[in-house]
C-alpha cells in the first residue's frame, strides 16, 4: 500500500495557539515522524510526504527558510538512528540544486545509509513542484535523445514516447500509484503532488490541521479507503 500526505495547516495551528513565530516547524516535523512511525505499525510499505513546494522559496522569508533548514539539519541524525533501527529506507523527490549544500549532503548521506532497508519506504518531497518536474523531465529526455535525433526521424521519436516511457524521466516515477492521498488542512486540492500516478488513487480530505493529526485521524483515512469501491476500469 502506498500513501501520500499533504501537510496543510501548520500555520494555521500556530496562529490558534498564539505560538511565536517559526516555532510551529518543530511541531510540524514532530507530526511528520509519528506518521511515518504509524505507517510502520500499520504496515503501509509506502509513504510519501510533500514537505515543501518549490513556489515556498519565493513565499517565504530567508529568515524562516533558514529556521527550517537548521531544523533539518538537528532532525536527520535523530531521524538516521530511528531508520537503521526500524529499518525505514529513506527516499527523496526534489530539485537538488535549490537545497543549502550541508541539507542536501546531510539528506543524501542519510538516503544512502538506508539504501538497503525494506521495512517501508518513506518518499520525502522537498522543494517538489510538479511543473519543475515536467521542464526537467522535457530537459533530461531530450538531451539522452538528442544525438538520435533528427528531422527525417521526428515521427518515430514522437510515436516512442508512451505512459512507460514518460514515468521513466520523472521523479515519482519509479514509485507505486498511491493508493490513498491524505490533505489536512480542510482545503480540498492535490496541489498537482503526485498527479500522474495518482488517476485511481482515493482522496481523504480532513478539516484537522497537520499538527493535529494523531493516530485517530490517521485511522479514519484507513477506513475511507477501507469502504471505497476500487473497480479498477473493470
Amino acid at each position: 500500500m502506498h500513501i501520500w500526505f499533504i501537510m496543510d495547516g501548520n500555520r494555521r495551528w500556530a496562529e490558534k495557539r498564539w505560538i511565536l513565530k517559526y516555532l510551529w516547524h518543530d511541531k510540524w516535523a514532530d507530526t511528520m515522524e509519528n506518521t511515518v512511525d504509524l505507517c510502520l505499525k500499520y504496515w503501509i510499505e509506502y509513504v510519501s510526504i510533500w514537505a515543501l513546494a518549490k513556489k515556498n522559496i519565493t513565499e517565504r522569508s530567508s529568515i524562516e527558510l533558514d529556521h527550517l533548514y537548521n531544523l533539518l539539519l538537528k532532525r536527520i541524525p535523530k531521524m538516521e538512528i530511528k531508520f537503521l533501527k526500524s529499518g525505514v529506507k529513506l527516499e527523496t523527490v526534489w530539485d537538488l540544486d535549490l537545497l543549502p549544500v550541508k541539507v542536501k549532503e546531510s539528506l543524501l548521506d542519510l538516503q544512502e545509509k538506508t539504501k538497503n532497508l525494506d521495512k517501508i519506504t518513506f518518499i520525502l518531497a522537498i522543494w517538489y513542484g510538479w511543473q519543475d518536474e515536467i521542464v526537467r523531465w522535457v530537459k533530461d529526455y531530450i538531451k539522452e535523445n538528442i544525438d538520435s535525433l533528427n528531422k527525417d526521424n521526428i515521427d518515430d521519436f514522437l510515436n516512442e514516447l508512451n505512459e512507460n516511457k514518460f514515468a521513466k524521466y520523472i521523479d515519482t516515477g519509479k514509485y507505486p500509484t498511491p493508493d490513498l492521498i491524505v490533505r489536512t488542512g480542510w482545503d480540498i486540492r492535490t496541489s498537482w503532488y503526485f498527479l500522474y500516478q495518482s488517476e485511481y488513487s482515493e482522496m481523504y480530505f480532513t478539516d484537522t490541521l497537520w499538527p493535529d493529526f494523531d493516530e485517530n485521524e490517521f485511522n479514519k483515512a484507513l477506513a475511507s479507503l477501507k469502504w471505497a469501491k476500487r473497480n479498477f476500469w473493470k
